[in-house]
């Protein structure tokens, strides 16, 4: 059976938690904004990640786990992306590198580059040209900011950079392992939103090595869904969670992705809260696959990761 589900006694133990040491402000690469097509960037600037490590020295590599903000692809950061509506307030990934620090992984909270910042969009892209692009929830974004209506090109920009930052942190992570003690065989990304969606972009698009991937409302495109996820051996598990009142383009196509894993082959859960919205905590309940289930959406992750990561 291709999807992922874990008995409730099966779960590693979540009480059992470990000191942390945050390391903030680590540079993992640069990006070019203010960039102008034809002309290039008008200049460049550092891309930083928070590195959470469990303090306790380990005999063996870690598992790793890189997580990236959500916001609309305009707001956000490595230290909050703490959003809601008058339903509920999502749990900010920082938060999640922090508890699976003390669960024992090596967490890497990343920055990325911005729309707003005009990021230059690289040469690896992930959007076929003339892509249509959802900017509903964009342009609320932006209101908020002050800023003008979105352009496709703009948009499409801001995507292209950030999934080439995250991938860029990856690889990042890959070439420290030894210093920060992470197995390079363990590596999970992941992200809330937009974090979510370059997550997903960064491992089925552009191919980065890594084990599996969290999603927490986010989405992929059926172009990219059609082409990219084929169910080869290299490509990670998957979890994603989705709220029953989500966003209408982050529901839209939730049903035809499922669908698509399970043909093809890819080890996947999706995992749907009942009465949620966009936004949303990690105490949040998850609809049950089996009677034994109804776990909340931290312990999910943990199960997930534990059996897709394989760390029995």
């Amino acid at each position: 059976m291709n999807e992922i589900t874990m008995a409730l006694g099966e779960i590693p133990v979540l009480t059992s938690r470990e000191p942390v040491r945050v390391t903030r402000d680590v540079i993992y690469g640069e990006g070019g904004i203010d960039f102008t097509p034809g002309k290039g960037s008008g200049r460049h600037r550092a891309l930083k990640l928070d590195v959470y490590e469990p303090q306790r020295p380990a005999p063996h590599p870690r598992p790793a786990l890189v997580l990236a903000f959500g916001g609309a692809f305009h707001r956000g950061s490595k230290e909050t992306d703490e959003f809601g509506d008058n339903e509920g307030m999502s749990t900010p990934v920082s938060e999640y590198c922090q508890l699976f620090a003390e669960l024992g992984y090596v967490c890497f909270c990343i920055d990325y580059r911005l729309t707003q910042e005009k990021p230059d969009p690289g040469v690896t892209p992930v959007l076929v040209p003339g892509e249509p692009m959802n900017k509903d929830r964009v342009n609320v974004v932006r209101a908020m900011l002050g800023l003008q209506p979105a352009s496709d090109g703009e948009l499409a920009n801001g995507i292209e950079a950030a999934t080439d930052d995250i991938v860029k942190a990856v690889y990042f992570v890959r070439s420290r392992s030894r210093a920060y003690n992470v197995d390079i065989s363990r590596i999970a990304i992941g992200g809330f939103s937009a974090g979510a969606i370059i997550a997903l972009s960064a491992a089925f698009i552009e191919r980065v090595p890594v084990k599996a991937v969290v999603s927490i409302s986010g989405r992929i495109s059926p172009r990219a869904r059609e082409t990219c996820m084929t169910g080869a051996d290299e490509e990670p598990a998957v979890l994603m969670f989705v709220g029953e009142r989500d966003l209408p383009a982050i529901l839209d196509g939730v049903d035809e992705t499922e669908a698509h894993m399970k043909r093809v082959g890819i080890r996947h859960r999706f995992a749907r809260l009942p009465g949620a919205t966009h936004f949303y905590p990690k105490t949040t309940r998850v609809s049950a696959v089996e009677e034994s289930e109804g776990r909340d959406i931290e312990s999910t992750i943990a199960g997930f990761l534990y059996d897709a990561l394989k760390l029995r």
